[in-house]
């Protein structure tokens, strides 16, 4: 995964103006304003943009960054959050698909968010 923009925590006054204002949000609206224009999102990215502001209403530092199509066992791993002899296991047992580039196994991305959202 290449981490192109890594933002540190916010000070503690705007990381709780966030939350108060992430927090009292109901429904799944999102209004995302650039230059006094509103940009319309789709749910995908709607949902992104509330899990980043989120992330930084708690005062965490996030890290944005671009994910290839075809992933390695350890980034897969990465992804589902277990271990590569896991990974590696799911993949013998035909739990998760994969793609052999001469002898190493690739993962979609795709393939790994289904197999995560399943089992959350």
């Amino acid at each position: 995964m290449d981490f192109r923009f890594v933002m540190p925590a916010l000070d503690s006054r705007s990381a709780n103006s966030l939350a108060a204002v992430v927090h009292e949000r109901t429904g799944p609206d999102v209004d995302i304003r650039i230059g006094g224009s509103e940009v319309p999102l789709d749910e995908a990215a709607r949902s992104a943009v509330l899990e980043l502001l989120t992330q930084l209403s708690t005062g965490r530092a996030v890290a944005i960054g671009t994910v290839d199509e075809l992933l390695t066992t350890s980034q897969a791993a990465e992804v589902l959050g277990v271990s590569d002899t896991y990974v590696r296991r799911l993949a013998d047992a035909g739990d998760l698909p994969i793609e052999m580039r001469g002898t190493h196994r690739r993962f979609r991305l795709e393939d790994l968010l289904r197999h995560r959202d399943r089992f959350r």
